[in-house]
C-alpha cells in the first residue's frame, strides 16, 4: 500500500492522454487499490520497486504521477521475470494548475489504481503490469471490460551520480487488438521532477 499527499478528497477521472502514444503488448499521493497478499517465501530470490514521482509532463500546468509497490519472487528460470508478482500501482492526473508548474488548486484530477500482475526487473530497468481495479469515470469502459484492461508502468532507477531516473506509462492497446502482455510495459522514456524510487533487488547480493 502506497500513499500520495493528496490535494483533494474526491477522485475524478484518469486522463488516457498520458499514454496515447505507449506501445502494444506486441512492442515490448492519494489511497491506491487493496494490495494483493504477498505470496509464500518459496522462491530463491526477492526485488521491487517502490515509491511515487511527478512526471517531467509537456503541459507545466498538469501534474501527472505514477506510484508503485510492486515485487516478486525470483526462481531463476527467467532471470528477469518475477516467477510471481504482487503489489498495486496508480497513475493519477491533477489538470490545469498553475501555468508556471508551481504547486497550486488544479479543477481536475483524474486516477486509475491497478492490481499488479507481472513483474520485470533487469538492473536498474524495472517493468510492471496489472489490471485495473478502480478509476474514474473516463476509464470506466477498461474497467468494466471482461477482464479489465491492462496497463504497464516502467521506470529506470538511477543510482545516485548516474544519471536521472525516468518513468513511463503504457496503455491498452487499441480496441480490437491483443491486450498487453504481462510484464509488457513500453520504456521508461520521460524524466521526473519531484519524488523518488526505492529498488531492493536480493539477487544483487546473491550472485
Amino acid at each position: 500500500m502506497i500513499e500520495s499527499t493528496p490535494r483533494r478528497t474526491v477522485p475524478l477521472v484518469l486522463a488516457l492522454a498520458v499514454a496515447a502514444a505507449a506501445p502494444t503488448a506486441t512492442a515490448a499521493a492519494a489511497t491506491t487499490a487493496a494490495a494483493a497478499p504477498a505470496p509464500a517465501a518459496s522462491a530463491t530470490a526477492f526485488a521491487g520497486i517502490r515509491g511515487w514521482a511527478r512526471m517531467a509532463y509537456g503541459d507545466p500546468r498538469d501534474d501527472v504521477r505514477i506510484l508503485v509497490d510492486a515485487h516478486g519472487f525470483f526462481d531463476g528460470r527467467d532471470p528477469a521475470v518475477a516467477a510471481r508478482s504482487w503489489g498495486t500501482f496508480r497513475i493519477q492526473h491533477f489538470m490545469g494548475g498553475p501555468s508556471d508548474g508551481s504547486d497550486g488548486p488544479r479543477p481536475g484530477f483524474n486516477w486509475g489504481d491497478f492490481r499488479v500482475d507481472c513483474v520485470r526487473v533487469d538492473g536498474a530497468d524495472v517493468a510492471v503490469t496489472g489490471r485495473l481495479v478502480d478509476a474514474g469515470p473516463d476509464w470506466e469502459e477498461f474497467l468494466h471490460g471482461t477482464p479489465p484492461a491492462r496497463m504497464g508502468v516502467s521506470f529506470h532507477v538511477a543510482a545516485p551520480g548516474t544519471g536521472e531516473t525516468r518513468i513511463g506509462i503504457t496503455a491498452p492497446p487499441p480496441a480490437g487488438a491483443p491486450e498487453l502482455a504481462p510484464c509488457a510495459a513500453g520504456p521508461a522514456d520521460a524524466g521526473t521532477t519531484a519524488g523518488g524510487y526505492t529498488l531492493t533487488d536480493t539477487r544483487r547480493r546473491s550472485g
